[in-house]
């Protein structure tokens, strides 16, 4: 039986995903990683009642954390039938308060939302079968020229991202800027990835899922703005394009994975139902190199080639 694995399916867009998921993937194993297994078994409950789907599980993993994603890995190894058919790297989060650090002392938005995402996409690599889907949700805020309200990115070296310097800057801004280059780092790697398996029938892309109001991203906003998020801004997915609910999100995510209709679709980006051109810096090769090469040394992972 094949695997479908997908991050952040706890709460959010990634729970959306994966009840979405169990009602079109009849046959395959669903597994939900988790930091808490407790919580992750009381989700696989829960879209067992909404869907009738028999077959999912929960591992635990926390992408803070090399060693967990290391478990994580050996873990599924020892999986019957162990390959999979999507791996859904949709985990993220965005820190605007005072700087946090993951487990093995990186910037914890970097850390979580590339470096975990990157170490577990390429520890599980070696078990994507032939014409599976591998899939990095990005946002929009990767783009300068689109003029969202937030710090716009800006791509340095892996180092430098990994373990920032002090800085006499806003916390709130500084917090916006590392979760914009995340997401800038999402698309590179989706780029840089799709290359290196061109000789493969794997396809890798990335999803822009828009602005999503009542989820679980502005937990370290201000008190007004929480309210905000949760309550009012949810209003908005009725009047503007590409903000949506977690529902709608979850949904298109799920139709970006799995759909026959978007079957042939690879190392794009899509945003609001469609294929889009992403920011001048994601096409840039000497970033996408030097992300990809010293995200490898930084997580200890290896590469080994699928021809």
């Amino acid at each position: 039986m094949d695997s479908i694995i997908i991050t952040g399916a706890t709460s959010g867009i990634g729970f959306e995903c994966a009840l979405q998921m169990a009602q079109i993937a009849k046959n395959e194993l669903i597994i939900i990683p988790a930091r808490n297994i407790g919580a992750g078994k009381d989700i696989i409950e829960k879209i067992k009642d909404k869907t009738g789907h028999k077959n999912l599980k929960c591992l635990e993993l926390d992408l803070a954390s090399l060693e967990s994603i290391r478990k994580f890995s050996e873990s599924f190894a020892k999986e019957k039938n162990n390959s999979i058919s999507i791996l859904i790297n949709n985990a993220g989060v965005q820190n605007i308060g005072e700087t946090q650090y993951t487990a093995d002392g990186f910037e914890q938005t970097f850390g979580v939302n590339h470096l975990g995402s990157f170490a577990l996409t390429i520890q599980l690599l070696p078990f994507i079968k032939n014409e599976g889907h591998i899939i990095f949700t990005s946002s929009e805020t990767h783009d300068p020229a689109l003029k969202k309200p937030i710090e716009p990115p800006v791509y340095t070296s892996v180092q430098e991202l990994a373990f920032p310097k002090d800085t006499s800057e806003k916390p709130n801004i500084v917090g916006q800027r590392r979760y914009s280059t995340s997401k800038l780092c999402n698309i590179m790697t989706t780029y840089e990835l799709q290359e290196r398996l061109k000789k493969t029938n794997i396809r890798v892309n990335a999803y822009d899922p828009g602005m999503t109001p009542g989820t679980g991203l502005a937990k370290t906003y201000s008190p007004v703005m929480r309210f905000l998020w949760k309550n009012v801004f949810p209003v908005l997915t009725l009047l503007k394009s590409n903000i949506h609910t977690p529902t709608q999100a979850g949904r298109n995510l799920a139709n970006l994975a799995y759909s026959e209709n978007y079957k042939d679709l690879e190392g794009i980006y899509f945003s609001d139902g469609k294929v889009v051109k992403t920011s001048i810096d994601s096409y840039n090769k000497v970033f996408q190199k030097s992300l990809w090469n010293d995200s490898l040394e930084l997580t200890k992972t290896t590469f080994n080639k699928i021809t």
